[in-house]
């Protein structure tokens, strides 16, 4: 009788070690889940704060993030806003240039939009960027406005990490 209740308390004790494993385990899944969920969220935050801090403080002709970081097979949105200084209306338009020996991997591509601005007045253009690069290949994309009017209106460079 008595190896029968020593048989029965360790088979016991053994379904509760492996559910309790199994417990662990799916907690510790669950955990890693949300923490990087918080880490994407943390990024994201930071980034939205940056464009609206730069918004908040544009006081030139152009505004545009400084730095935008890319992981290695990534595509990312910005926005680039104007201010027209001259005393009459403008259409605006955006072009990139990039130095070839530095952005080859990544392909840029602009609003297909041109935007009417009005004296003092803002307005807004978008462009993304497509990276399909290597660890490292950072480099300087610089942003041209160009004006109906005005011609060649203002320049902004935007520096590309890749993670």
């Amino acid at each position: 009788m008595q190896k029968k209740g020593a048989i029965e308390f360790s088979m016991t004790t053994i379904m509760v070690v492996i559910i309790g494993v199994a417990v662990l385990a799916l907690g510790l899944a669950w955990v890693r889940g949300t923490f990087k969920q918080i880490d994407e969220l943390t990024k994201s935050s930071l980034e939205n704060a940056e464009t609206i801090l730069g918004e908040v403080a544009f006081t030139g002709k152009i505004s545009a993030p400084a730095t935008i970081t890319m992981d290695q097979k990534d595509a990312k949105k910005f926005r680039v806003l104007v201010r027209n200084t001259q005393t009459t209306a403008d259409t605006f338009t955006m072009t990139f240039n990039s130095n070839p020996n530095e952005l080859s991997c990544v392909k840029t591509s602009g609003s297909a939009n041109s935007v009417l601005v009005q004296p003092n007045g803002v307005g807004e253009l978008t462009g993304g960027l497509i990276a399909d690069c290597g660890p490292g290949e950072n480099g300087v994309l610089q942003i041209n406005l160009n004006g109906n009017t005005a011609g060649s209106y203002a320049t902004e460079a935007i520096a590309i990490q890749i993670k």
